[in-house]
Order: structure tokens, then sequence, then C-alpha cells
């Protein structure tokens, strides 16, 4: 038996995965470290600079009954989670060969990890996909959303060198015009409103195999698969449409809208790329001025 004090680790993320131990008393949170680079980009997919944050995500708590370490000691991997006693915890603790040993010799022992196994998994998948998403909005996030785009990008690449006459990769840039004033006016709350319409609108513009994401802020993105320069000016009648002929949103507002298209032989990063379809959105909210002179 081990006992473990409040705040004391049980197992640490990154260690080796030697022994599992079977909680007999106590509560355990289980904790997985993430890095946040600020500086990287998705070119580089830069990380562990001076710049990065480092975060704990609390995924689940283990009770009695429940087991640590057993995916470590499975698959000779790593320990992929630390796990602190949140109050005064005893544990069994077996090493690798005897638990191996014990497996090999009580079905119901190895039916119930394997049961353990699979709920793991089921938390995994639930926080991957929270985690995947902006909050506020429902929209994949800009982490996701860099990374759809490199997959997106890559694919569209491979799927040229096949077919010539594919249709290349396009890109949306979508920012609210104004939105400050929106907050200011009608305060935060009806902002967020207005963000969620903004999201709502662009996935209801976009086909089944388009993606929407919220860059940050007011700023949204839309990755169109083998849209090309049309398919991309299409959705973007199909966005203005909506917002002329049935105003979403709790108070009225319009978009300004750039687009680019990706070079399917040499894609750039999503940041460049970016920047190309900010020039087209700043060019579009130059409208505003003649709204305003009117």
């Amino acid at each position: 038996m081990v006992r473990f004090r409040p705040g004391e680790l049980v197992v640490r993320q990154g260690e080796p995965g030697d022994s599992i131990f079977a909680i007999v008393r106590g509560r355990v949170e289980v904790r997985v470290a993430s890095d946040h680079a600020e500086g990287a980009t998705a070119a580089t997919g830069a990380t562990g600079r001076a710049g990065d944050v480092h975060t704990d995500v609390v995924v689940s708590w283990l009770t009695p009954g429940d087991t640590v370490g057993e995916l470590a000691l499975l698959d000779g991997q790593p320990r992929s989670a630390s796990c602190v006693a949140l109050t005064p915890t005893t544990c069994l603790r077996l090493d690798r060969d005897a638990f191996r040993a014990a497996l090999q010799r009580h079905w119901s022992l190895a039916d119930a990890l394997l049961q353990v196994c699979a709920q793991r998994l089921r938390t995994a998948d639930a926080v991957i996909a929270a985690q995947a998403h902006d909050a506020l909005t429902g929209v994949n996030n800009r982490k996701t959303l860099e990374d759809l785009y490199r997959r997106e990008a890559s694919r569209a690449r491979r799927a040229r060198q096949r077919d010539a006459a594919l249709r290349p990769l396009g890109v949306l840039f979508a920012d609210v015009d104004r939105f400050k004033t929106i907050n200011d006016t009608h305060g935060h709350h009806v902002g967020d409103e207005v963000l969620r319409s903004v999201a709502a609108t662009l996935t209801r513009a976009g086909r089944d195999t388009d993606l929407v994401g919220r860059y940050g802020g007011d700023e949204f993105v839309m990755l169109l698969p083998e849209a090309g320069t049309e398919g991309t000016e299409v959705v973007a009648g199909r966005i203005r449409a909506v917002l002329d002929t049935e105003p979403p949103g709790p108070v009225p507002f319009t978009l300004s809208l750039g687009m680019a298209v990706v070079d399917p032989k040499q894609p750039p990063p999503l940041e460049a790329i970016l920047a190309q379809a900010d020039r087209g959105m700043y060019a579009d909210k130059g409208r505003l001025a003649g709204v305003a002179a009117r």
C-alpha cells in the first residue's frame, strides 16, 4: 500500500509507466499538461520558446475502485497524464510484471481493465471535441482552424497532382463591421449574440464540406475545399444575401468579406493566405465610408 497527502503527485505526465495504482481510499484528479506557443506559426509549428504558456487541463476525477497508470503499463509509453491526490489517498501499487501475471490468471480483472480503458477513451474524445470548438459560438477555434487548414491544403496538393482540373481550396475572411460600436451601444451580451449569429450565418451559407472557424474577436474564417475563385465568390454572395434578406442577430449588423485561393502546388501558411484575404476584406470595408456619407 502507498499513501499520498493532498496535493501530492501519484504519477507524473511523461515519466515511465512501470507500475499501476489501484485507489483504495481517497480522490485523485487527472491533469493533462499542454503548451500554447504564442510565437508559433502554422508554417514552422515552433514550440517550446520563452513566450510559451503552459497550462494543466483537468480531464477527470478518480475514486476508490479506479486505477491510475494502466495505459502506460500496457503500451510501454510514457505516462499521458499527471494524477494528483485531492484528499488523503491510499493506493495498492502493482509493478508491471506482477500486474501482467494477474491479468493472465484472472479474466475478470482483464475485463474490468478493458472497461476502464474504454471509458478513458470516451472521456478523452469528449475533451478533445470540447477543446476543438470555440466556447461562445460553437464553431472551430483558432487552433483547430490551423490544423484543418494544414490538412485541407495538403489534401488539395495531393488531389491536384492526380487531377489538374480540380478547383483549389478557397478561403473567406469575415469581420463584423463596427463591432466595438455594437458592444458599446448595446452591451457585450448583445455583442456575444451577434457573434453567434455570424457563426450560424456562415455555417448556413456554406456547403456540408465547408469549414467555419472563429479566428479571434469578431473575425471568422471559412475554408472551402475545391471551391476555387468562382465557388468562393458564390459562398460570399450567399452570406451577403442572408444578411440582406433575413438579417440574423438581436441587432442589425453587416460583415466585410475578403477572399483568397490557395496555390495547390505550394500552399502558404494560413497567416499568409489570411493576409491576402485581409486586404480584400478591408477593401470591402471601404463601402462603409459611402454609407456614412449618405
